[in-house]
């Protein structure tokens, strides 16, 4: 390790890519070193994550003898983008003594029944909820909360096991499947929480929006406003565009607003990402997860407005930064998902993806699966089968472009 100031990035599925990351940190002075969660796919990366920076392996050891060779770095700040290791990270951070989340009100940025407890006792949003750990606790939680319903993983990332229900049949059967993992994920806690009806919408928009905030002390702001395509069935994320939006911009401006007030509650040092709901009666939190969206920091550098990941990695050092006006006015970047519908088990066949290619404004086709591949909804974001990038001049011609994708005939499913 050189002289320059050290950034630890704690490491693990969802996190912003290694090479990315490290470029950050490059462009910032300082030298970034990876700790690696014990999980498969951090363990998978060691030798990727070497080739970038310093690794500290988190595998087979205890928690204080890594906090020792951490302390032996003398780290600067310490940053994750993982949604799995915000937790691990609020505990790291508080024996280094380094700026990070609240550990008094950790459970409140990574537990959704937690932090809408929070948000009502600050006043700042109220939502019927009860959590529910055993299938004979639903009939208590559906009289508390009513129906329809959304039930959720306490804890979990990427729409994994999230249903909308509208009877106490259906959310007697949701719960009991989330909580026996029969035919996806078992989940230890779920929410049944007070279903937020969107205002009405046309295809392919969505109801809500998503803002990543930056935040020290009582200083916080947007990042990047994104704004969200509709969801597929059940409850299951197809992506998120920004720079320009349907959504008019004084509501942007509310909504970004609302979002900074839910991270300031939570008490965050560093980055957030909150997803609101707009309904008639004005915007609602849905929820505030502790580190960047998804995609985020490619939006921004695309719309060219925000590098949402230098500004992570400078709120981690300590460092000053700029902020965007939330309200874009670049070209309507996207980062769109094709999902296998609900029912589906096996992906059969994948055909030519070239139709896909050559589509106007898609810059960039991933396929994520290989015939044969099971698929899952119940996974979430595990599940998609492909994503889709590039840059359309105007929300309209963004419209036309996904109504293109998903008319495109080229994969078969059992």
């Amino acid at each position: 390790m050189s002289d320059s100031p050290v950034l630890l990035a704690v490491y693990d599925v969802g996190s912003l890519a290694p090479l990315r990351l490290s470029q950050v940190a490059r462009a910032n002075g300082c030298e970034i070193a990876f700790v690696a969660a014990d999980s498969e796919h951090a363990q998978q990366m060691l030798p990727v994550l070497g080739r970038l920076g310093r690794v500290v392996n988190t595998a087979g050891r205890t928690e204080a003898s890594v906090v020792d060779e951490l302390r032996g770095l003398h780290p600067a700040g310490i940053i994750t983008f993982s949604e799995f290791r915000i937790a691990d990270t609020v505990r790291l951070a508080a024996a280094l003594g380094l700026p990070y989340h609240s550990p008094a009100l950790r459970e409140a940025v990574t537990n959704k029944d937690r932090q809408r407890e929070r948000f009502a006792e600050v006043g700042l949003d109220t939502v019927r909820f009860c959590t529910v750990t055993a299938a004979d606790q639903v009939d208590a939680a559906i009289a508390r909360v009513g129906l329809p319903a959304i039930v959720k993983p306490v804890v979990g990332a990427s729409s994994r096991n999230t249903t909308a229900v509208a009877t106490a049949e259906e959310c007697r059967a949701v719960v009991a499947a989330a909580l026996g993992g029969i035919g996806g994920p078992a989940e230890t806690a779920v929410v049944v929480e007070e279903l937020l009806v969107g205002m009405p919408v046309e295809a392919p928009w969505g109801d809500y929006m998503a803002v990543d905030c930056v935040a020290r002390g009582d200083d916080v702001r947007p990042v990047f406003v994104s704004s969200k395509f509709a969801l597929a069935e059940p409850f299951r994320e197809r992506g998120a565009y920004g720079g320009q939006s349907v959504v008019p911009d004084d509501l942007v401006r509310e909504v970004a607003d609302l979002a900074c007030r839910a991270v300031g509650a939570l008490g965050v040092h560093g980055v957030a990402d909150v997803e609101i709901k707009l309904t008639p009666d004005g915007p609602r939190v849905i929820e505030v997860n502790g580190r960047l969206g998804a995609w985020v920091d490619d939006l921004g550098v695309r719309a060219g407005s925000s590098v949402p990941a230098d500004i992570a990695v400078k709120a981690a050092l300590g460092r000053p930064y700029t902020t965007p006006d939330p309200v874009g006015r670049g070209p309507a970047v996207f980062h769109y998902l094709i999902v296998p519908p609900v029912g589906a088990t096996r992906v059969k066949a994948v055909r030519d993806l070239t139709e896909l290619r050559r589509l106007p404004f898609v810059d960039r086709v991933v396929p994520l699966v290989e015939p044969g591949a099971p698929v899952d909804w119940r996974i979430g974001a595990a599940g998609n089968v492909a994503a889709l990038s590039g840059a359309a001049p105007d929300p309209a011609a963004l419209a036309e472009t996904v109504a293109a994708i998903e008319a495109v005939d080229w994969i078969d499913y059992e």
